[in-house]
């Protein structure tokens, strides 16, 4: 009996100490794990797409790009309403062809997807993992009333209230991510991609511990009445300057100029905001009154100032940034002050009344 007893211990360990030497060689050998202990950048591509009637044909396409040198997690939100300018064919937005394409194979449509938006991007760089998946697995794997409640809502004012949402609904992602990775593992198979649950896992626990900052970008598109369509010459201009730089051409020292917009509702936001920011060296050209209330701050950055837009959310105590950039704009930064920034002064302490200073 002892003699049995002993084999077993023998055979189970050695089964476990095959399980570990499998696990390190496959450790050392992922082409991801190699990235994340080298200072080479990590690029993925996500797209979520609905394959029910709740969501109503919503398509979603990001791509990321974490570097380690500065431990900054780009993040470029693609517009898929955009369309697909052909000189043979009718224009069709990415959104529209994707499903067109759905209706015949669901692989079929997604490569479909990416060869199309390829041909916006041009320069546009294989991303080293991908992840797609549909919006009813990944809502079942996050299961927070929070978070679906941003992804299920579709009624915004403008769209910067949208892109807004967006970054809310990444930021939550990431927050989240961790807590629900078993979730998330038992469900694996729901996702296609290419990365191993193992990579999966160690990019998790290195999001968690390096607690990478966030920019948010959006893809430059041009806006008519009947159609949104890719601005190429601002594509071009983002693509290298900013969203592939690893450089600090993202953090201009120049001196740039700042538009501030009161969207909180409450009298004289604007006017605060631009004599906190002007005591703090930055120049104020405009401020005015917006027709829109906005609940966070958004702070938008046309050019390249992302380090300049960090610096405003500190001075204000509150901001959420947006890079929406546009070589056209006369502004360097706009900045929408909601609901959620408060600055008070001696005008504000004696009920409106002038106070001599």
């Amino acid at each position: 009996m002892f003699v049995k007893t002993s084999k077993k211990i023998i055979v189970i360990s050695i089964l476990l100490l095959i399980c570990i030497l499998t696990s390190y060689i496959f450790y050392k050998t992922s082409f991801i794990i190699k990235k994340i202990n080298d200072n080479d950048d990590i690029s993925c591509s996500v797209l979520l797409y609905s394959q029910g009637n709740v969501l109503n044909n919503k398509l979603d396409c990001y791509q990321l790009i974490y570097s380690k040198n500065t431990n900054c997690l780009k993040i470029l939100s693609i517009n898929t309403d955009m369309v697909l300018l052909s000189k043979h064919k009718k224009a069709k937005s990415l959104k529209t062809l994707f499903y067109e394409d759905l209706d015949k194979n669901l692989d079929f449509s997604i490569e479909n997807f990416y060869i199309n938006l390829n041909k916006i991007l041009k320069d546009y760089r294989i991303s080293d993992f991908y992840l797609n998946m549909s919006f009813e697995s990944f809502l079942l794997m996050m299961t927070d009333k929070d978070l679906h409640y941003m992804i299920l809502k579709d009624n915004f004012l403008n769209k910067d209230l949208k892109s807004l949402n967006n970054l809310n609904i990444l930021e939550c992602i990431l927050k989240l991510m961790p807590f629900k990775t078993i979730s998330i593992l038992k469900r694996y198979s729901l996702i296609n991609t290419n990365i191993s649950k193992i990579s999966f896992l160690s990019l998790v626990t290195k999001f968690t511990i390096k607690k990478p900052l966030i920019m948010f970008c959006e893809l430059p598109v041009k806006y008519t009445k009947v159609r949104v369509d890719p601005d190429m010459q601002n594509i071009k201009g983002f693509l290298n300057k900013i969203y592939y730089s690893n450089n600090d051409s993202n953090y201009n020292n120049k001196n740039c100029f700042i538009d501030v917009e009161n969207a909180s509702g409450r009298p004289r936001m604007a006017q605060k905001v631009t004599w906190l920011l002007r005591e703090n060296k930055f120049d104020v050209l405009d401020w005015s009154n917006f027709n829109i209330l906005y609940k966070e701050t958004l702070i938008k950055d046309f050019k390249g100032n992302f380090k300049k837009c960090l610096d405003i959310c500190k001075i204000l105590k509150t901001g959420k940034i947006l890079v929406s950039y546009n070589s056209k704009v006369y502004y360097d930064i706009s900045i929408f002050v909601g609901q959620d920034c408060d600055i008070y002064d001696n005008f504000d302490k004696t009920g409106g009344q002038d106070v001599k200073n």
